[in-house]
């Protein structure tokens, strides 16, 4: 039969198995094979004087590559070598034992828990994704794993696994409990018969009649079912605990309940409901919808994260990309893809697209038989509970307990962030077999446990080129990225200042920014800084790159021209006052009078300034500006001219009409500084103007000579004079 069903009205959601199947009593039980164990090394005697890190070497020499050392006792070391076969390492241990510096070489091999329950060897979900060598790592010990699902029923092959949990389902009719939430987990059965589809149109539109599915139990068992107790199956990550939370029942649930749940199972209040003693460290969700992710269940998945949880989903089995699914579509969760037994992705299963991966990758099965579907704990009962048996489902709902249970073993072997986790099973997750079905949009590839749980992540290596770049009271900071990013993707870098020799301060970064520069604003000008850059990703931060010290400077502050005074005829000398700032160089131009600016000279920095060869009694304009690295500072200006008398004017004109006249001219080349002009007719009184004209008003007829005289600051100049005849 199948369970999964399209959402009615937005809301409805249903496990995501494709095949479920109660009927468990006719599987056999197969005999478990004894293998020879596999040699990881060496553990090496050392003899007195020989260090660990020489033993190490002396490995290295006879077999090649290792991959590292770990204490056993004082004078025994254990030495990693990979790829070693049986014979290889018996040979090289003969080699070894000959050496000076090694007492005694035994072979160091992988021990497994044993196991004798009774479909252990139909489990080949474990063998696949590596599960039984990463048992020697970690079992999960310590670990919760919240099932929101169906709830749970009493399983034999759950006893002592199984925490006190929640029913979130909030219609009763939905709940087949008689009530709403409550803190009773137990699976009451979801079944749906023809007067539930008549009783509860509302309830059960789209659903048909089924039997109870057990689906909670199953994903509990493939989980964390109890191993080695002759019984049934052995969860991926026995030791770890279930905590059952009940959000899905008759036809399914709402995406409220579900996402009530995740708040609820993750340590998060929901009121009216009691707090959660054992909040989940992973939570597992074999449910989904066709719907894209709404914002109130991002909203709850982004609580749990924060709250320290790992949330895994179900990729769904529509065939379809996860971004029209929910809750595998939304975003920061593990969503899980399902596999067959060959490796390709199964047909049913849904898959990411461009952009959006889909994380990972898990087995799922192909069909409800011990060779192609996952075996697990579930009922005898049509309806309701009535004892315990195992079948075979398939489905992504298969696949997410095998990561949510791989999620638990790297958690208690390696704690680290619900990101780091989710990089870390993506770093180390197998590659897609070649000529398998699923490329391109599929992902890391298909979960390995035991390479999750024996593999260090690695911190990004030292960034590189840092350089710190002078700014107005700041400075900017830029590099180029560390050539090993280590296990992840970098997703920030720090920053840090400080005055050389001071204590370093920390620049915010509150939105994970990878731009590989930075800005140091509020920066003292000339006070000598430096900084320092590091990596970082999901799994810590890489080695700090400290920079070339940096000054910061603003443009020089503007120059002032106090005083002016003239040495000579042909200099002038300018009193200067400065701005108090770190300053590289002054400079001067000096433009003559209606001319275009002069170029600059270059000077030391000077408070007195002398300018030479100047034209005499010729107007100047003088412009002084100092400069420091980051370019020029705003300049004084001020018109000069030596002291001398001036010239006769230029051009005298006259013009009459009756008895106005009109005088015009051109001003001198020596002009001074405070030019002004006398103008007279014949012997009459002189009259003053600044302007190079003059209007004479009642002229007496007849001829007439007039005259201008010019004056400045040094005296009066020549008189220039011309006759009007008529």
């Amino acid at each position: 039969m199948n369970t999964y069903a399209e959402v009615m009205r937005g809301a409805r959601l249903l496990a995501a198995a494709v095949v479920i199947g109660t009927a468990g009593a006719g599987l056999s039980a197969l005999p478990v094979q004894a293998a020879d164990p596999t040699v990881v090394g060496f553990v090496i005697t050392r003899e007195d004087g020989t260090s660990a890190r020489e033993a190490e070497s002396l490995v290295a020499d006879v077999v090649g590559d290792v991959t590292g050392r770990a204490a056993v006792a004082p004078g025994v070391t254990a030495v990693s070598v990979p790829d070693l076969s049986r014979t290889r390492a018996s040979r090289a241990a003969d080699v070894l034992e000959d050496l000076d510096g090694i007492a005694q070489v035994d072979l160091d091999t992988r021990v497994s828990v044993a196991t004798d329950d009774t479909y252990f060897d139909d489990q080949w979900s474990l063998g696949d994704v590596m599960a039984v060598p990463a048992w020697n790592l970690a079992t999960g010990a310590g670990e919760v794993i919240a099932v929101i699902d169906t709830g749970i029923t009493a399983h034999e092959d759950l006893v002592g696994r199984v925490l006190p949990g929640a029913d979130l389902i909030d219609n009763a009719v939905v709940a087949n409990d008689g009530d709403g939430r409550d803190s009773d987990p137990l699976d009451e059965g979801d079944w749906v018969d023809a007067a539930d589809l008549v009783n509860h149109p509302a309830e059960f539109e789209g659903c048909g009649v089924t039997a109870s599915s057990w689906h909670g139990t199953h994903v509990a068992g493939l989980a964390a079912a109890v191993p080695n107790n002759a019984k049934g199956i052995a969860g991926i990550a026995p030791d770890a605990r279930i905590l059952p939370v009940r959000a899905l029942g008759k036809c399914g649930g709402t995406m409220s309940d579900v996402a009530a749940a995740i708040t609820w199972a993750s340590g998060g209040e929901v009121p009216g409901m009691p707090a959660n003693p054992n909040p989940a460290d992973v939570i597992n969700l074999s449910l989904s919808s066709s719907v894209t992710c709404q914002p109130f269940v991002q909203s709850a998945i982004d609580d749990a994260i924060g709250r320290g949880t790992t949330v895994v989903a179900a990729a769904g089995n529509r065939s379809t990309s996860i971004a029209n699914a929910t809750p595998a579509g939304c975003y920061d969760l593990i969503a899980v893809g399902a596999v067959s037994r060959s490796g390709s992705r199964a047909g049913y299963s849904n898959y990411g697209v461009a952009g959006r991966d889909l994380p990972i990758f898990a087995p799922g099965g192909t069909a409800e038989t011990l060779a192609d579907g996952l075996v697990s704990t579930v009922d005898t009962g049509d309806t309701v509970p009535a004892g315990d048996t195992y079948a075979p489902y398939y489905g992504t709902s298969m696949a997410a307990p095998l990561v949510s249970g791989a999620v638990a073993m790297l958690r208690q072997a390696r704690p680290m962030s619900p990101a780091a986790v989710a990089e870390h099973l993506r770093d180390t997750a197998d590659p897609f077999p070649a000529g398998s079905n699923c490329t391109g949009s599929c992902g890391a590839g298909i979960l390995d446990v035991e390479r999750a749980v024996a593999t260090a992540p690695r911190t990004p290596g030292p960034v590189s080129a840092v350089t710190a770049t002078s700014a107005d009271a700041a400075a900017v900071v830029a590099w180029e990225p560390a050539a090993d990013p280590g296990s992840g993707p970098v997703s920030s870098y720090a920053v840090e200042y400080r005055q050389v020799g001071g204590d370093w301060i920390t620049t915010p970064d509150l939105w994970g920014s990878t731009l590989r520069q930075k800005v140091l604003s509020g920066l003292a000008n000339g006070v000598t800084y430096e900084a320092r850059v590091a990596a970082r990703t999901v799994f810590g931060q890489g080695p700090w790159v400290t920079s070339p010290p940096v000054t910061p400077l603003g443009l020089p502050g503007a120059t002032r021209i106090r005083s002016v005074s003239y040495p000579s005829k042909t200099s002038v000398r300018l009193d200067l006052q400065l701005p108090a700032e770190n300053l590289g160089g002054l400079q001067y131009r000096v433009t003559r009078a209606g001319r275009q600016p002069a170029k600059w000279q270059d000077s030391a920095v000077t408070t007195r300034l002398r300018v030479k060869r100047l034209a005499r009694g010729v107007r100047h304009t003088v412009e002084v500006r100092v400069l420091n690295d980051r370019g020029a500072g705003s300049a004084a200006t001020r018109q000069v001219a030596t002291p001398v008398k001036p010239g006769p004017v230029k051009s005298l004109r006259v013009r009459r009409s009756a008895s106005k006249v009109k005088l015009s001219w051109r001003a001198p080349t020596r002009t001074g500084m405070a030019l002004r002009y006398r103008v007279r007719v014949g012997a009459g009184t002189w009259r003053t103007t600044r302007e190079p004209s003059a209007v004479l008003r009642r002229v007496p007829a007849g001829p007439a000579r007039f005259f201008v005289r010019t004056r400045n600051e040094a005296g009066l100049g020549p008189v220039r004079s011309i006759v009007k005849r008529k």
